[in-house]
């Protein structure tokens, strides 16, 4: 067995334990009631801040969130450094749910000028989700797949070479919480504000 069918095995078995253990409904629910609510520029980090935790509460701690350089979480039951990327309609079309053929998700940002395709300390794992569904791929199946853009560098990944924690198939969201979070927000910022008064 070559390491490329090696570490493909790894990710089939590893993709079907992180199956196991997330609650996929939940995952999907929460994505689909925030919607575009959090889209606007200086929203974006809250985004990424709330789905990134929840794959640690929906896996009941498994995936505990780091928040790290280069990694977002540490699989507590294998070791394993996972950084998570999310794209709406990455990974499948909005319209009919079709693979893309070639899903491309930015990988690291440079902040400025282009340094190559060199992720020095890269996670084990890369995890790609969208709102109804979430694939990963390891760092030596997708380092062939790394192209070097102005600001960072992006992987331009074949549908085929990813393996899936679950598809839109596996779920179906049956209802939306409504969630106000920037009014939660503003609430807390004003609560901080106000405790200085007291």
């Amino acid at each position: 067995m070559n390491s490329t069918e090696e570490y493909k095995n790894l990710s089939e078995e590893y993709a079907l334990s992180l199956s196991k253990s997330l609650n996929k409904k939940a995952y999907a629910t929460l994505i689909n009631s925030l919607g575009a609510t959090l889209n606007a520029r200086k929203d974006r980090f809250d985004k990424s801040d709330i789905i990134e935790q929840c794959l640690e509460i929906y896996t009941n701690g498994r995936l505990k969130w780091v928040d790290d350089i280069g990694r977002d979480h540490n699989d507590l039951e294998t070791g394993f450094d996972l950084e998570f990327k999310y794209t709406d309609n990455g990974l499948f079309t909005a319209k009919g749910k079709q693979p893309k053929k070639m899903v491309r998700v930015k990988l690291k940002n440079s902040l400025g000028a282009n340094k190559g395709v060199t992720i020095s300390d890269p996670a084990d794992f890369y995890m790609i989700g969208q709102q109804d569904a979430i694939a990963i791929i390891s760092f030596k199946d997708v380092e062939p797949f790394l192209v070097s853009v102005a600001d960072g560098i992006e992987a331009h990944i074949p549908f085929e070479n990813l393996t899936f924690v679950f598809n839109p198939t596996d779920i179906t969201v049956t209802k939306t919480v409504t969630l106000d979070y920037k009014q939660i927000k503003a609430e807390a910022q004003r609560k901080l504000i106000e405790a200085v008064l007291s």
